[in-house]
Parts: C-alpha cells; structure tokens; sequence
C-alpha cells in the first residue's frame, strides 16, 4: 500500500461513536516500542508527511527492558535506573523522533502500556480501540517479524481490520528480516529515497546525562542493521535504514 498523495492539513473529526481521547489522523503508525517508530516505519511515515498526511504515532510497550538500562547506563550513571525512570526517559526521546518526523505522537499512560515481551494482540486490539478512532488507517510491524511485541500488534492489526473497526493497513518489516516472510506473501519496498537523517535521530543520539537525555550512540562501530541492534546503539544513518519493506 503506497500512501496516498493527498494534501489534507489538519486532523478530521473523530466520529460520534469514538473513545474520548482517541485521534483521527489520516494514518496511525502503531509502534510496539520506542524506536520502532524510526527504525522500521520512519522512511513511510516521512513520505507520508511529505505528502501532506496528517500521522499519529501509537505507542505499545512500557519499553523499560531493553539492555541498555542493566548494561549500558549503570556504568555512565553509577546506577542502575528505574524500569518507570528508564521508561520516561525512552518515552521523550520517542516523542522527539515522532515530532522531528512531522508527525504527532500518542504516549498512553504508563500503567496503561503494556510490559515488555508479554503483548499479545487481544491487549494490543484493546489499546488501539482506546486511543484510535474507528475507521482509521494503521501501519505497524509484520506478524511474521522474529519479536513477539512485534507479532502481536501485526496480529492485533489484522483482527482490527477483519472486524471492521479498522479501515486499511500496512506491515512493516526492516530489510534484514525478510527471510522471517513466506514466499507467497508480496512485499513493496516503501521509503527508498526518504532516509532517515541525524535531525530525525537526534533525540536518541544525545548523552547530555544530566539531563536525562541517556543515548549513547557514536560509541559502538560497525553495527550491521537496524531492528537487529539497539537505536541507541547505532553509530550512524546507514543505507539500511533508508527503507522498510511492507507486505502481510
């Protein structure tokens, strides 16, 4: 699915029958964490932008159990930061990359949020009902993807669109992944052209620690892909992030 090349410019009435706090964009990209916002649907959701859509970006996860937390910032910060702590501070980073994108970015409580490598699409479906008008269109990660977050809101998109309450979809899926897809499964390269530069990066790039901004990327080399290795681990804008690839 190619976005549309509309010029719409601001966000549609949400319909009668739509949850309180919900959105009515054009398109929501569903993000299982933060990053994923940049890594796998960055390049779409830009060319979107570009096209004059109006994006929203959904965020799943609590993101608090990536191993930067244990591994990386204990030894930068002298201790070992809170899972709500570490979660805070993925949260502003993601809500910084989703604006340098152009888009607008939906941060659900973090109670509300679901906890990491335990999604499943049932909890996904309701959080997308809860935040999400009818009849919008979404993006998110493949089903086939190798991570269950991952999975499961490919799967809870799929439900949303057999019941109706969804409108159309895209899955997404990073170039080193595409053996995880079935042959008889068609794919689009989507966003070849509309890379991802430091601007859009730089919330995850920054080590002003005491400010809490804690990416550290810059420090390790040679990190071979993208969804493979974590954002704030990448060194630089590499062609592999210069595209995503979407398909069922």
């Amino acid at each position: 699915m190619t976005p549309p090349r509309s010029r719409r410019t601001r966000v549609s009435t949400p319909p009668a029958d739509a949850p309180p706090d919900s959105v009515s964009p054009d398109l929501v990209a569903i993000a299982p964490h933060q990053d994923d916002e940049v890594l796998s649907m960055g390049p779409a959701i830009l060319e979107a932008v570009s096209a004059g859509m109006v994006v929203t970006v959904l965020l799943i996860s609590r993101g608090e159990a990536s191993i930067v937390r244990s591994r990386d910032l204990p030894r930068k910060l002298g201790f070992v930061p809170s899972p709500h702590h570490f979660s805070a501070l993925r949260d502003r980073e993601f809500d910084g990359a989703v604006r340098a994108m152009g888009a607008t970015p939906v941060i659900p409580p973090y109670e509300e949020r679901l906890a990491d490598s335990s999604a499943t699409p049932e909890a996904v479906a309701a959080l997308i009902r809860g935040h999400v008008a009818r009849g919008t269109t979404a993006w998110t990660i493949s089903a086939y993807d190798g991570h269950p977050d991952h999975r499961a809101c490919g799967r809870a998109v799929q439900a949303l669109i057999v019941d109706g309450y969804l409108s159309q979809a895209a899955y997404f899926i990073s170039p080193e992944r595409l053996d995880l897809i079935p042959g008889d499964v068609a794919l689009d390269r989507v966003g070849a052209g509309t890379p991802i530069t430091r601007k859009h990066q730089h919330p995850y790039r920054s080590r002003r620690l005491a400010r809490n901004w804690w990416g550290s990327a810059g420090e390790v080399s040679g990190c071979p892909s993208t969804t493979s290795c974590d954002v704030t681990r990448l060194p630089t804008v590499t062609a592999d992030i210069s595209e995503g690839w979407q398909g069922a």
